[in-house]
C-alpha cells in the first residue's frame, strides 16, 4: 500500500561563480512556458466547475490554546474544491480528515469505523481483512500532518501499524511530513569556516529520507498509502498585514482589489517597485539566537561586516517585531515596515532541518529573496526566477552587489514581484492542501518522495518542469 513516488529535484548546488546580465537559456524556457499558462480567471473558471471535496480538520484542546490552527486548518474557505465541514458531518463516507495527533484521533478513528461498518452492516468481530477494511467508504481517507521542526522520528510508523492500520485499513491513511530529509550540519560548515578550511557546504546539507527503507528495517506491515512532504505555507495575517500597510501608507484599496488575478499582479508590482530605502536586511543576529543558529548567526554576522566593506550599502541585521513564538502567532508593524523598505532580504535557517516560515513571509514582501541551499523547495520555487540561492559567503556577497547595482534594478524588482505571485498564488495553505489531500496526478514528481539513491552519490540537478 506505500506509494513513493519519484522526485524532480530543483537546482540546489549547481556552481555559480558570477551572474550575467543575461538570463541564462533554461531561465528563458521557464519564463515563456509560463508567460504561456492560461490566465489565473480562466483557471479560475474551470476549477469551480470540479467537484468539491469536504474536509474535516481535527484540532485539539491543546492546539486552539496554542494557537496551532493557522498552521493546519485556516483558509480553506477559500479553496474552490475543498469544503470544510463541521463534526455532525465527520462520519460521512467520502469526508477526508486532517490531525496532526496520533494518540488523541485513535479513538475518534474507532468510533467514526464503527457507525461506518454498521451501515455496511457489518462489525469489528466480523475479523475483516485489511482489504475488506479498506472497501468499507474508501472515500474516507486520514492524512496525518507532522509539522514539526525535527520530525517526530520513526514513531508513527509503528503508532499506525499498530494501532490504526488494524482498525481501518491502510490505504486511507497518509502520512505528511516537514521532515522530508536528515544529516543537515551546517554547524559544522559554520565551524570549518572559522577554522580556516574551505568546506563545500553541499557536504553539509539534508540528504532524502527514504521511507521505502524505513518500513523495511523496521519490518513493518504496509502501515500507509502514502508519504507525502509539506512545506510551510503563507500566514494569512502576514498578508493582511501587508495590505493594511499598502491601504494606510500608500492610499492602495486592497479591499476592492481583492478577487481579481489582474488586480492582485498590479498590487504585487507596485509592492516591488516600492522604494526602499534599505539595501539589505536579515532581520536576524546572534542576540536573537543560540541554539541551532550557527549558520543563520553566521551569514547574518557576515552580512554585517559587508557594510565596512562596501560602506555606499546600507545594510541592517536589527531585530523587527517579534521573535519565536510570539512571533508565530502576532504580526508587529515594525516586521512589516522594515521588510517593505528592504531591497534585498537575506535569509538562512537553522542548523538541523530545513523550511521556515520568514521564507513566504520575504517573498510576499517583493523584496528579492537571497536563500541558503536547502534539500526540497516549496513548490515551483525556481532560483533565479523568483528568489536567488547562495552557496557560500562570497556567492552572497557577489550576489548582493549585483542585484543592487542600478542597472540590476530592473531584474532585481522582476524577481521580486514573481517571488510575491508565486507565494499569492501557489503557497497558500489551501494550495498544498488541494495538491496533497486530493492527490492530484500532476503533483506526484513533485510531492512523492524520492525512493532512490543520489546518482554518484551526488544530487541531481534539473530545472523544475
Amino acid at each position: 500500500c506505500i506509494f513513493v513516488a519519484s522526485l524532480q529535484s530543483f537546482v540546489l548546488l549547481s556552481k555559480i561563480t558570477s551572474v550575467d546580465n543575461d538570463v541564462n537559456t533554461d531561465s528563458n524556457k521557464i519564463l515563456k512556458s509560463l508567460s504561456s499558462q492560461p490566465n489565473n480567471n480562466a483557471a479560475t473558471a474551470i476549477r469551480t466547475q470540479q467537484k468539491k471535496h469536504s474536509l474535516y480538520c481535527h484540532i485539539t484542546q491543546r492546539q486552539r490554546m496554542e494557537k496551532i490552527r493557522h498552521f493546519l486548518c485556516n483558509g480553506w474557505n477559500e479553496s474552490d474544491r475543498l469544503i470544510q465541514v463541521e463534526e455532525s458531518h465527520m462520519h460521512d463516507p467520502d469526508v477526508i480528515w486532517v490531525t496532526s495527533e496520533f494518540k488523541d484521533i485513535a479513538p475518534l478513528v474507532n468510533a467514526s469505523m464503527q457507525l461506518r461498518l454498521e451501515r455496511h452492516g457489518k462489525r469489528f468481530t466480523d475479523n475483516l481483512s485489511q482489504h475488506e477494511l479498506d472497501d468499507i467508504d474508501p472515500g474516507w481517507k486520514i492524512f496525518i500532518y507532522d509539522i514539526s521542526d525535527n520530525g517526530i522520528g520513526n514513531g508513527w510508523l509503528w503508532n499506525v501499524n499498530n494501532t490504526i492500520s488494524p482498525m481501518v485499513g491502510c490505504k486511507r491513511i497518509n502520512f505528511l511530513t516537514r521532515t522530508a530529509q536528515k544529516g543537515r550540519h551546517m554547524m559544522k560548515w559554520v565551524n570549518e569556516l572559522k577554522s580556516g578550511k574551505n568546506p563545500s557546504i553541499s557536504m553539509s546539507l539534508a540528504k532524502p529520507v527514504n521511507f521505502t527503507n524505513i518500513f523495511e528495517e523496521e519490518k513493518l506491515n504496509p502501515a500507509c498509502a502514502s508519504v507525502q512532504r509539506l512545506s510551510f505555507h503563507v500566514r494569512e495575517d502576514i498578508k493582511r498585514a501587508i495590505d493594511d500597510y499598502m491601504e494606510k501608507k500608500h492610499n492602495y484599496n486592497s479591499s476592492i482589489a481583492h478577487g481579481s488575478s489582474q488586480d492582485d499582479s498590479d498590487l504585487s508590482y507596485t509592492i516591488a517597485h516600492l522604494s526602499r530605502p534599505i539595501d539589505v536586511r536579515t532581520f536576524w543576529n546572534e542576540e536573537a539566537c543560540n541554539t541551532r543558529c550557527s549558520l543563520r548567526n553566521f551569514v547574518s554576522d557576515s552580512v554585517s561586516q559587508m557594510a565596512v566593506k562596501h560602506p555606499e550599502i546600507k545594510i541592517n541585521t536589527d531585530i523587527a517585531g517579534y521573535i519565536r513564538g510570539r512571533g508565530r502567532r502576532r504580526v508587529h508593524r515594525a516586521y512589516i515596515r522594515g521588510m517593505l523598505g528592504t531591497k534585498i532580504i537575506v535569509l538562512a535557517q537553522r542548523d538541523k532541518w530545513e523550511d521556515h516560515l520568514r521564507l513566504d513571509e520575504a517573498l510576499l514582501s517583493g523584496a528579492l529573496v537571497l536563500h541558503d541551499p536547502q534539500t526540497y523547495w516549496p513548490h515551483k520555487m525556481i532560483d533565479g526566477i523568483n528568489f536567488v540561492v547562495y552557496h557560500n559567503i562570497t556567492d552572497l556577497e557577489s550576489k548582493m552587489l549585483y542585484y543592487l547595482n542600478p542597472i540590476n534594478d530592473k531584474e532585481r524588482m522582476a524577481i521580486g514581484q514573481r517571488g510575491r505571485e508565486l507565494a499569492l498564488n501557489h503557497h497558500r495553505l489551501w494550495h498544498q492542501a488541494e495538491r496533497v489531500l486530493l492527490n492530484d496526478m500532476s503533483y506526484h514528481n513533485e510531492y512523492g518522495l524520492y525512493n532512490k539513491p543520489w546518482m554518484n552519490g551526488e544530487y541531481l540537478p534539473s530545472f523544475y518542469q
